[in-house]
C-alpha cells in the first residue's frame, strides 16, 4: 500500500474534526455545487439553534484534553514501529533545497509518516477547544457544508472562514513535518494531492470553500474539475430547492438532513462516474451489465430505494433523530403482517430497558414467500445466478420444523432498576427483570421445572400471581438473592429484587408494544458511570498499555454521564418503510 493513502486520510480526520453547519443557500452555497442528481447528498439549510451550540462548546472544552490524550496513546504506538528501508514508498515531496537528507527521510515506512505527520497535526489542534480558536485557523462552527457524490465519487465541500489562515494552518504542518503535500495544478486552481495511482484525492481551497474529493488515481482534468467544483452541474440543489422540500415532507430540521438513493447508486454502477473509473485505474475491466442486469438490479434496489435521515428536534433540552428506509409498499405491508411487537411494557424511569421482537414463525413465513417468489421468477441475468441457488437452499432449511419454545416466542425485554458493585463486595447489586412473551407461557414454564426437580415442587399459577423462586436453585453464593416468576396470558416473567418482585403481576399483563415495532430500548446517561467503574474494577488485571486507553475511555465515560439524561431508540415497521427513532434528553448543564 503506497503511504499517500495514510497521509491524506490522516489529513481528512484532523482536519475536519468541526462539523458544518448551514445557512441561507445561494449561488455560492455548497448545495449550489451538488447536482440535483447526486446519489446521496447531508447537508444544512440553517445554522444550529444557539442553545445546543453553547452545549456543544462546553463539552468540547471538557472532551478535548482527552481526545488528545487518545491521540498521542495512538502517536506513542507509531513511534514504536521501527522505519523501514524502502525507496518506493513516499508520502511527501522534498522541500526545495532540502538536500538529500530530506528526501531520504521522506522515504520512510508508513508508520514513521503516519507517525511525523499525526505529531505535526497534534501540535497544532492540541489548543483547539473552542469555536473562536477554530476560527483563528480558518474552520467555523456556523459554515454551511455538504456532503455528496458526483456520480459514485464522494465529494466533501464546507464553507471556510477565513481561508488564508486555513493555508497558514496546512502550512505549518508541512514545516513540522520537514516537506511539503503532493500539488497540482488544474488551470488556474492549485490542488493538494494524495493517494495511489489506482485511487487517490485531492484538497483545494477554492474561494472560500474547501474541497475534498476522492476519483480514481489517473482521473483527467475534466474529471476533476467537475469533483472540485470548477465545472458545475447543469442543475444544482440549490436551483431545485430539493433538500428545503425534502425536509418540509419529512418532518426534519433544517440543521443537518439527507438521503442515499439506492435506485441511482445502482443506475451510475458500470459507468465511468462509478466504481469502473477506479476499476479500469487499478487495470482491470468492471464487468458490463446488459439490459437485462440493469433491469434487475434496479428491480431489486426499488424494494429499498432510499435510506432518509434527518433531525426532528434539537435545542438545548433534547436532540432527536430519524431515519427511515423507505420500502416497497408490497414488501412493508409483509412486514407489517408479522405482527412484530414487544413485551412487558416498556420503562422510561429504569436505568436500562431493552425490548426486542422475535415473531419467528412469521419471520419463516416470510422468507419461505420470498423463495418462492424467486423460484417463480428467477433471476436471468448472470451476475445474480448465485442468488437463485442461494434462495432455493434456503428453502429446505426453513422449511424444517422449528421446535418449541422457539416457534412459540414472541419477544423478550430485560429491565435493570439497580445495578452496583461496591468496593469491596464479592458481587454485583442488581435487581430487574425478564420478560419473555411466548404464546404459551406454561410451556416455557413446563420446560423449565423438567430441567429442575426443586423447580417442580412449585405451582406457578397463570394470573400473574408471584412465586418465589427456592433459594436452591440459584447459583452458589446468591442464595439471599429474592428471585420472584409470574406466568400471565401471553408472558412469563422472572425477577430479581424484593420490589421487582411485587411488580411482576403488573409486568406480565402489561400490554406490548404497538404492532410493528422491532426494537424498544432507553436507559439512562448514568450507566456510562458505571462503565467507568467497571474499567476501574478490571483496569488493575490489564497491561499498562492497555490501562492507559481505557484510563482515556474513562473519562469519557465520567463526562457522558454528566451530559446525558436519558437515550431512547426504536426501530419500528411503518407503511412507508422501517423506521429508526433515537432521542438523546441533556442533563442541565
Amino acid at each position: 500500500m503506497n503511504i499517500r493513502t495514510f497521509r491524506g486520510g490522516l489529513v481528512l480526520a484532523a482536519l475536519l474534526c468541526v462539523s458544518a453547519c448551514g445557512g441561507k443557500v445561494d449561488r455560492d452555497a455548497p448545495l449550489a455545487f451538488v447536482p440535483a442528481d447526486t446519489p446521496w447528498v447531508f447537508a444544512n439549510l440553517e445554522p444550529v439553534p444557539e442553545s445546543i451550540r453553547a452545549r456543544y462548546e462546553k463539552q468540547m472544552q471538557a472532551a478535548w484534553p482527552v481526545m488528545i490524550g487518545m491521540f498521542d496513546g495512538a502517536l506513542a504506538d507509531l513511534e514504536k514501529i521501527p522505519p523501514a528501508d524502502d525507496d518506493s514508498v513516499t508520502v511527501w515531496e522534498a522541500s526545495p533545497g532540502a538536500g538529500a537528507a530530506a528526501t531520504a527521510a521522506a522515504k520512510a515506512s508508513v508508520a514513521t509518516e503516519a507517525a511525523r505527520m499525526l505529531k505535526a497535526v497534534l501540535d497544532e489542534l492540541r489548543t483547539l477547544d473552542t469555536p473562536a480558536k477554530w476560527r483563528a485557523v480558518g474552520v467555523s462552527p456556523d459554515a454551511r457544508g455538504a456532503f455528496y457524490g458526483i456520480g459514485l465519487l464522494p465529494v466533501m465541500r464546507a464553507e471556510l472562514s477565513d481561508p488564508q489562515a486555513f493555508r497558514a494552518l496546512v502550512a505549518r504542518i508541512e514545516e513540522k513535518v520537514g516537506s511539503k503535500l503532493a500539488t497540482a495544478q488544474v488551470g488556474e486552481q492549485a490542488l493538494w494531492t494524495f493517494g495511489t495511482d489506482e485511487i487517490g484525492g485531492v484538497m483545494a481551497i477554492q474561494g472560500s470553500h474547501l474541497v475534498l474529493g476522492l476519483m480514481p488515481g489517473n482521473a483527467g482534468d475534466a474529471l476533476t474539475r467537475r469533483v472540485l467544483g470548477l465545472d458545475r452541474p447543469a442543475t444544482s440543489m440549490a436551483d431545485s430547492g430539493a433538500l428545503a422540500d425534502f425536509n418540509q415532507a419529512r418532518g426534519y430540521l433544517p440543521h443537518g438532513s439527507g438521503w442515499v438513493d439506492t435506485r441511482r447508486i445502482v443506475a451510475l454502477v458500470g459507468t465511468d462516474e462509478g466504481v469502473a473509473a477506479i476499476a479500469r485505474a487499478a487495470g482491470s475491466e468492471p464487468p458490463m451489465l446488459d439490459a437485462t442486469c440493469r433491469a434487475e438490479f434496479d428491480a431489486i434496489a426499488a424494494k429499498a430505494p432510499r435510506l432518509a435521515f434527518g433531525y426532528t428536534a434539537l435545542d438545548g433540552e433534547r436532540m432527536s433523530m430519524h431515519s427511515r428506509i423507505d420500502l416497497e409498499p408490497a414488501l412493508a405491508q409483509a412486514l407489517l403482517a408479522l405482527g412484530s411487537s414487544t413485551p412487558g411494557g416498556a420503562t422510561r424511569d429504569a436505568l436500562f430497558d431493552f425490548g426486542i421482537a422475535l415473531p419467528v414463525l412469521g419471520l419463516r413465513d416470510f422468507f419461505l414467500a420470498q423463495v418462492d417468489a424467486v423460484a417463480k421468477a428467477p433471476f436471468r441475468c448472470g451476475h445474480l445466478k448465485g442468488m437463485n441457488e442461494g434462495f432455493a437452499e434456503m428453502r429446505p432449511k426453513l422449511e424444517g420444523m422449528v421446535p418449541p419454545p422457539v416457534a412459540n416466542l414472541s419477544g423478550l425485554r430485560l429491565t435493570a432498576t439497580r445495578l452496583a458493585w461496591p468496593q469491596g463486595a464479592d458481587k454485583p447489586d442488581f435487581a430487574g427483570t425478564l420478560v419473555v412473551g411466548s404464546s404459551s407461557p406454561a410451556l416455557l414454564a413446563g420446560l423449565a421445572q423438567l430441567a429442575s426437580p426443586d423447580l417442580q415442587k412449585v405451582t406457578l399459577p397463570a394470573d400473574g400471581t408471584p412465586v418465589a423462586v427456592p433459594a436452591s436453585v440459584l447459583p452458589a453464593g446468591y442464595a439471599d438473592m429474592p428471585v420472584s416468576v409470574a406466568m400471565g396470558e401471553k408472558a412469563l416473567a422472572l425477577a430479581i429484587g424484593k420490589d421487582e418482585g411485587a411488580r411482576l403481576a403488573t409486568t406480565v399483563a402489561a400490554a406490548p408494544s404497538k404492532p410493528g415495532v422491532w426494537l424498544d430500548t432507553s436507559f439512562s446517561g448514568s450507566i456510562y458511570g458505571l462503565f467507568g467503574e467497571a474499567i476501574d474494577r478490571f483496569g488493575a488485571f490489564m497491561p499498562d498499555a492497555e490501562r492507559q486507553q481505557f484510563e482515556a475511555q474513562r473519562k469519557l465515560y465520567a463526562l457522558y454521564a454528566q451530559w446525558f439524561r436519558r437515550f431512547d431508540l426504536q426501530v419500528a415497521v411503518v407503511p412507508e418503510g422501517i423506521d429508526f427513532s433515537e432521542t438523546v434528553q441533556f442533563a442541565d448543564p
